[in-house]
Order: C-alpha cells, then sequence, then structure tokens
C-alpha cells in the first residue's frame, strides 16, 4: 500500500501542475512499458492476457494502453469481451444478494466454463467461436466471431471475472494477469486517511455524472452493491495475478475533488450515511488544477472528466 501526504500533493499543485501531472503519468507510462516488455519475452508460451480489476479503476485505458504498447513491439492482440459470455435470460436462475435482488455481478451469471474451454482451445492452436451478447433483450445471439492465435499472437480478456478459478483453471500457465487498482492510501492528518476505495468512488461519482446521467445520490445507493460485488469476486483472486497495477494518479484529487465538491454539495448527509464521512470532510482541502490541457490524451483521468 503507497501513501500520499496531501500537504506534498498541495505544494505540487501549487509550485508547478504541469510538471507535477507529467510525472504522475510518466510514472504509469513506466508501469504499462515494463508490463508489454514482459508479454513480449512471453509470447509463445503465454499467449493469453487476463485484466481484471475492480469499478473505477481505470481498467479500459490501463487495458487500451497494454494492447497499445505490445502492438507498437510488433505483436498482434485480439479482444476478447467478457460481457460476451453472459448466459441468455431465462436460460438459469438468477442469482440474488442477502436482501434479494437480483445479482448480476455473479460469475454464475457467466458460461465461464466455455470461456475457459475457448482459451485453452486458443492456447492449443484451434479456431474458437465468439458467442455475441445482445444486452437490449439480455439474450445471447446466433452470431459468432472466429478468432484463432498465430504463434506469438496474444488473446486480451478484461472484465471482473478475468482472475477467476473457473477461467484460469486450463490457462495458468499459458497466460499473463494484470490486476489494476487504486492502491494509494491519501493522508490528510494523522488519523485522517482516505482508503483506495473512497478514491475510486471519487472516480465513479464524476465518471457516472460526465457520461451516464446518473446524479450522486444514484452512485451513493449503488456504492455499497458494488463494493459487495468487489468483496465476493474479485479480491480473492487477486493473488493470481502477475502484476498488480497501481492506477492512482498522484494529481488527480486536484482534478476530482474539486468537480465533486460542486456536485456533492447537496448530498453530504447521503454520503456520510454511506460511510464516506472523511470524503465530505476531505472535499475541500484541495488545491484545484482546472486547466485540464495538461493532462495527456492517453489518461486515465479521461475516463472520469472527459
Amino acid at each position: 500500500m503507497f501513501h500520499v501526504k496531501i500537504n506534498e500533493i498541495n505544494e505540487r499543485c501549487r509550485r508547478d501542475p504541469a510538471a507535477f501531472i507529467e510525472e504522475s503519468e510518466r510514472s504509469y507510462t513506466n508501469v504499462i512499458e515494463s508490463i508489454a516488455d514482459c508479454i513480449c519475452e512471453n509470447r509463445y508460451d503465454r499467449t493469453i492476457l487476463l485484466l481484471n480489476g475492480p469499478s473505477s479503476s481505470g481498467k479500459t485505458t490501463t487495458s487500451h494502453r497494454i494492447r497499445d504498447a505490445i502492438e507498437r513491439r510488433g505483436i498482434c492482440s485480439y479482444a476478447i469481451s467478457m460481457d460476451d459470455y453472459y448466459l441468455s435470460r431465462g436460460s438459469y436462475i438468477v442469482p440474488k444478494d442477502e436482501e434479494g435482488h437480483d445479482d448480476l455481478e455473479s460469475p454464475l451469471c457467466m458460461d465461464l466454463p466455455m470461456l475457459s474451454e475457448h482459451l485453452a482451445a486458443l492456447v492449443r492452436g484451434e479456431t474458437i467461436e465468439v458467442p455475441t451478447y445482445d444486452f437490449m433483450r439480455h439474450i445471447r445471439t446466433d452470431e459468432v466471431k472466429e478468432v484463432r492465435l498465430e504463434k506469438g499472437e496474444i488473446a486480451v480478456i478484461e472484465g471482473i471475472h478475468a482472475l477467476n478459478d473457473v477461467l484460469m483453471e486450463k490457462v495458468r500457465e499459458s497466460s499473463i494477469a494484470v490486476y489494476m487498482a487504486v492502491g494509494t492510501q491519501l493522508v490528510l492528518a494523522n488519523d485522517w486517511r482516505l482508503a483506495p476505495h473512497v478514491l475510486r468512488f471519487v472516480r465513479r461519482a464524476i465518471r457516472d455524472k460526465n457520461f451516464r446521467d446518473a446524479p450522486i445520490p444514484e452512485t451513493i445507493h449503488m456504492w455499497r452493491s458494488v463494493r459487495r460485488g468487489e468483496r465476493l469476486y474479485i479480491r480473492p483472486y487477486i493473488p493470481s495475478a502477475d502484476f498488480i497495477v497501481n492506477t492512482y494518479l498522484p494529481y488527480e484529487g486536484c482534478v476530482l475533488m474539486n468537480q465533486l465538491k460542486l456536485d456533492a454539495a447537496p448530498y453530504h448527509q447521503e454520503m456520510i450515511e454511506a460511510g464516506l464521512k472523511d470524503l465530505v470532510r476531505a472535499l475541500d482541502q484541495f488545491e484545484e488544477i482546472s486547466d485540464f490541457s495538461l493532462i495527456p490524451d492517453n489518461s486515465i483521468m479521461h475516463e472520469f472528466i472527459g
């Protein structure tokens, strides 16, 4: 677990925000390049790349950056969406959570055995038929996409169940697994810290407002279910990861907290009741970075701020 002090963040933001952003982004890029080097070196033996992480961990950007990095090294990759392996609604009994609500994040909603066999077939050099899932009708369609890996090519699978034992069982020795999450605790005072999952909530709240037309109370309401899914379906499999990527950018609080401060002002009580009391206290503690042109186009931040 990394720790960053807010007084240091604010000082760097005041002194030279451009240099602060550049250094933060460069550190993140170095990690991506290191993983890409490992994939390149092992591409003939480890042809499956599994990418996993909790909500708002920056999975989409990190996944794209890794694929871009390996393709710059001359390695062809194919993305396989785990979403296409959802079971058709009505073909199985939807599991319930403790409150009797549908648990659509459960691995039982997906055909992980089929995906596991498909990945094993790719490792053997065989052609697979990737299904297509229609989320409007909640069914698997008849449309399929053929995928076959030539020697040295990589299949990339991203999703919350990417490190599940059912999936890993047949390809553990033929895969590289990457877990992505905020791995930094923000220190505001000796007895006052923001945990990584709180920092991810900030990201998600901004993203939901900007891209999903979801107000802060809706994100707060969903957060308990999101955290439950992480606890049950993601956290137990972290030890399977070959790489753990800390996607936290030290400058991000100076971008996100000031946006959230304005949006969350009417909802402090709801946040406190949801266990986010420390976040409410922290919202006005950050220097502001308002010039988004300083943020590189390929930054994780654009998943949240646009």
